[in-house]
């Protein structure tokens, strides 16, 4: 984003407007960094209404914000009163543009506060760039084409090398760092003032085996995150949860058995990195951390003190929406995650995958997480990938969301329900008002299919080559286009899905009859559930029948039933 706003600066553009989500650590967060990489530009803090008002623009100036209604309110004015904008082009880069920026009114008619103040700070120059940038864009490419929020091209930055994301932490099978804990840890923690399950300890004490390699080598940041949840009674408990178990261990830590808890957690770091520091002296320097306190829980929450700095020491992060987007975690190498959500949203899901970075040494990462919310996140990883794949094609108007069921996209509130396709899978799709029209086509291309036989398995491209010879509907209840993109988006991502096609010949079937499907072949279809079946009658087409008086096809597609499909209608 940075290198973008500078390339803009060296072509003379003047004024620049940076956006962060409403949370005062991520603002000075973004603040500092922009200080510190532009020091040739005026950058302005969302305080400094006077520097700003006197740099007159002789130097590229750039005001960071938060997406806060006041704030928002406060600068839209601040910014029309210097006429900064007048004759001159305002760019707008909006971090984490999927959140707090769309407009959460879209389906009561009305406009939100947020979405409000950036529309109006748009309005003010003549010509404003909107660069929205997130690593989640699901919300915003959901957007209808009417919205004013859908963007005109996507570009995707490669990750570098030493960059450790999806594909190291939910690959399958499941990675060395991925350590298993029990399904019912949180609710073990919240219902026993006293225990401490064995997922938590482990994730303990790995931690502070690391964090003596760490001292070993003279390095005096590390980072462990605790994410239980959304609720700061929560966060208090798992706090004074650990700081209990630090006394304990420092009580108990010539025990035998407590050395034979590190010494099974030492032996399982040193097989991913076998420099790790020798086990004696790691229970020694372990022993100096705890007498010393210099390992320290902190809660990171809406109640917190702002800008807790977790670059130095040796930190246990404990905290749940703070924690869950764009603010970076450095030198971060355990993680706790137990956190549920009754539906998940891949957005939000994603970015609670504070994980993820450069900083991170391979060989001593370790993530403890019940396998179901393994499961969801390695889900996602693949959902992403195959965004990412179809965002590096540059065709914006054919990209598609596919996702099990039971995980939305984002959240309801920002999407336009009336503009909004959706495919559910394990449903029978089909035209109310079928084109009459396609008999011979169709005859030919299925001329090889005999329709004694219960049905034929086929290739994907059988399946879209046969729905392609469809004529669609001139009525919008049955959208041909979106059943073939779905198809499409299935066949990249689960390149072995099943295809079923069941054929049948000389039906005399009356108009308007539901779905049209015999009993016999209902029932049939619905046994494929992880296939797309695509069933297609040649109808009679009688006129006593309602027809038109000559022989048609009808189609009926079924997708796998753990599929969703998203996208936006077509106009």
């Amino acid at each position: 984003m940075l290198g973008a706003l500078s390339l803009l600066a060296d072509n003379n553009y003047p004024f620049f407007v940076v956006l962060t989500t409403d949370n005062i650590d991520l603002h000075i967060q973004t603040l500092k960094r922009v200080k510190a990489a532009l020091n040739l530009f005026c950058v302005i803090g969302e305080h400094d209404d006077v520097e700003f008002l006197q740099s007159k623009l002789q130097k590229p100036t750039i005001v960071v914000l938060k997406k806060n209604g006041r704030i928002l309110a406060k600068w839209r004015s601040l910014i029309s009163q210097s006429q900064y904008c007048t004759a001159r082009p305002l760019i707008v880069f909006d971090d984490e543009a999927d959140a707090a920026s769309l407009n959460t009114q879209i389906n009561n008619n009305s406009i939100s506060t947020i979405n409000r103040h950036l529309i109006a700070i748009k309005k003010l120059s003549s010509f404003c760039a909107y660069i929205q940038t997130t690593a989640t864009p699901q919300a915003i490419l959901l957007q209808s084409h009417f919205s004013g929020w859908r963007p005109d091209f996507i570009v995707f930055f490669e990750p570098g090398s030493g960059y450790l994301g999806g594909d190291f932490f939910f690959s399958s099978p499941s990675p060395y760092c991925i350590k298993f804990t029990e399904e019912n840890e949180l609710d073990s923690v919240r219902d026993d003032s006293t225990y401490i399950p064995e997922g938590l300890r482990k994730s303990l004490l790995s931690f502070l085996v690391v964090c003596a390699h760490k001292k070993s080598k003279g390095k005096t940041s590390c980072n462990f995150l605790i994410h239980p949840g959304v609720k700061k009674e929560d966060h208090t408990v798992f706090a004074n949860r650990i700081c209990e178990h630090l006394n304990l261990l420092l009580s108990a830590i010539d025990e035998q058995s407590v050395i034979d808890e590190l010494e099974m957690v030492w032996t399982d770091l040193r097989t991913t990195q076998p420099d790790l520091y020798n086990f004696e002296d790691t229970v020694s320097v372990i022993k100096e951390l705890l007498v010393s306190q210099t390992v320290r829980p902190l809660i990171i929450n809406s109640a917190s003190p702002y800008n807790i700095d977790v670059s130095d020491g040796y930190n246990i992060i404990i905290g749940g929406n703070c924690l869950g987007r764009g603010l970076t975690l450095p030198h971060l190498q355990t993680v706790y995650y137990c956190r549920r959500a009754r539906v998940p949203q891949a957005d939000t899901s994603w970015q609670h995958s504070r994980m993820f970075g450069y900083d991170r040494e391979r060989g001593l990462m370790r993530v403890f997480v019940p396998y179901s919310l393994y499961k969801l996140f390695s889900t996602l990883n693949q959902s992403n990938n195959i965004l990412i794949n179809q965002i590096r094609q540059g065709k914006i108007d054919g990209i598609q969301l596919i996702l099990s069921q039971g995980i939305r996209p984002t959240r309801r509130n920002v999407l336009n329900t009336n503009e909004l396709f959706i495919l559910t899978g394990g449903v029978n799709y089909f035209p109310l008002h079928p084109v009459q029209d396609n008999t011979d086509a169709i005859d030919a291309l299925t001329s090889d299919y005999r329709d004694i036989v219960p049905f034929h398995k086929v290739a994907t491209n059988e399946i879209k080559k046969i729905l392609s010879t469809f004529l669609p509907p001139p009525e919008e209840d049955w959208d041909l286009s979106k059943h073939l993109n779905c198809v499409n988006a299935l066949e990249t991502e689960r390149p072995t899905v099943p295809c079923i096609l069941i054929l049948r010949r000389n039906r005399d079937i009356s108009r308007e009859t539901g779905t049209l499907l015999s009993p016999n072949d209902r029932e049939l279809g619905e046994s494929f559930h992880d296939a797309i079946v695509l069933t297609i009658y040649r109808v009679n087409g009688t006129k006593d029948k309602g027809w038109n008086g000559n022989p048609f096809w009808i189609p009926n597609i079924k997708f796998p039933d753990n599929t969703c499909y998203y996208d936006t209608k077509k106009y």
